[in-house]
């Protein structure tokens, strides 16, 4: 089990530097030792995940990494305008822009474009927040029925997390819940990582069934100043890459 998180830990690495890595670095970042992250990637290498660079030291996914979900994209959306969208949101912004679905009681990062700016967030795709406590948790959760959004604020508030993040009230979940539906986006100026806010929106489409929902993460103070600018922005991108796909799919 543990081989199998440091392979798609490692793919995940390499989705964040999107360049070559050397053995040292992949160690460094990923807190593994060096032994087992050489025989991690040898491995890698010799099934033809990964090649080597052009010093022959370091490494870098092959085409193979790609084909693996290539027929999820175009479940994803056709020409791949999520990602587009995304990289477009990154460099008018310089904040984090993230993609988000449900997976149980959680919000998982399916991508993540880094941010820019001096002072920004360190999240990577496959980071998992909870639904009823986090920013685009709550943009998702706005989707659901309310016995499922009782159930989840039930089993939040008798869990760990608990303890951490703090209780969730039912009464107030729902009322911001009811404001989401009502204004299509989310303003969080408190989430889970101390310090740090988020403008969402639901996207006009699913990923096998599940909803999808894309954020600007920055600091509060940050995304305070500029909510409505990135509420404009997000609302803008989502009708120009998204909502002609659509039209036309329907």
């Amino acid at each position: 089990m543990k081989s199998a998180v440091r392979v798609l830990e490692v793919l995940e690495l390499f989705d964040r530097l999107q360049r070559e890595a050397s053995v040292g670095e992949i160690a460094r970042e990923l807190g593994y030792p060096i032994s087992s992250t050489s025989m991690l990637l040898a491995n890698l290498f010799e099934r033809g995940y990964l090649r080597h660079g052009a010093d022959q030291r370091s490494y870098f996914p092959t085409p193979r990494v790609t084909l693996l979900g290539s027929w999820v994209e175009p479940l994803l959306t056709p020409q791949a305008e999520v990602m587009r969208m995304m990289a477009e949101l990154g460099e008018a912004t310089g904040e984090t822009i993230i993609l988000a679905a449900p997976t149980r009681d959680q919000a998982q990062y399916l991508h993540v474009v880094p941010a820019t700016t001096t002072m920004r967030m360190h999240v990577g795709p496959g980071t998992m927040r909870p639904l009823v406590a986090s920013g685009l948790g709550r943009v998702l959760l706005s989707t659901m029925s309310e016995d499922k959004v009782r159930q989840l604020v039930l089993r939040h508030n008798d869990g760990p997390l608990a303890a951490e993040e703090g209780r969730v009230s039912l009464a107030a979940l729902q009322r911001e819940l009811s404001g989401i539906r009502a204004r299509g986006h989310a303003v969080v100026l408190r989430g889970v990582t101390p310090g740090a806010g988020l403008v969402g929106m639901l996207l006009p489409m699913e990923l096998g069934g599940l909803p999808l929902a894309v954020g600007i993460g920055g600091w509060a103070r940050e995304m305070r100043a500029r909510q409505q600018e990135y509420v404009d922005l997000l609302r803008n991108a989502v009708d120009r890459h998204l909502r002609p796909h659509v039209r036309s799919a329907a």
